[in-house]
């Protein structure tokens, strides 16, 4: 009989617990109640929320979610065309263009934030307080080691 490490089970736990999280908020975008836009466009939009100027180059975008530099500029040309992105020049550097929410953007982010955030609210409405910071220190190591991979 095969053993299961502790590893394993956490790896497949968290994974099937964000594949259930991507299909809940699937079925919302089923329902209308959700922005129609994909998870890989969600992420695209986080680089830039995330970034600490609101403002991004697309090789970056690549670089940070291992998509190449054309995979990227195909979903952003999309966003622009959805009216959640916008181009800009670059005012470092002329040659380049950088990637901002639109005020459509950021009224879609808005609604991700409080989707998740009421989403979250659930799911630890049964956890007490202590291990949910617990759970988040966790989260916070996990984050921090994967930055010095």
């Amino acid at each position: 009989m095969e053993t299961v490490s502790k590893e394993t089970t956490l790896w497949k736990k968290l994974l099937e617990t964000t594949e259930k999280i991507r299909n809940y908020q699937s079925r919302a975008i089923s329902k209308g109640k959700a922005p129609v836009i994909t998870m890989t466009q969600m992420q695209i939009m986080g680089c830039v929320l995330f970034s600490p100027e609101k403002s991004v180059r697309v090789r970056d975008i690549s670089e940070e979610l291992g998509i190449t530099p054309g995979g990227i500029s195909q979903q952003v040309d999309t966003l622009v065309k959805m009216g959640l992105l916008e181009r800009k020049p670059d005012e470092k550097d002329r040659r380049a263009v950088c990637i901002t929410l639109s005020e459509k953007g950021e009224e879609i982010n808005e609604w991700v934030d409080q989707f998740l955030t009421n989403l979250f609210q659930k799911l630890l409405a049964d956890v007490p307080e202590e291990k949910r910071w617990v759970f988040a220190e966790v989260l916070d190591s996990m984050y921090q080691t994967l930055e010095k991979l």
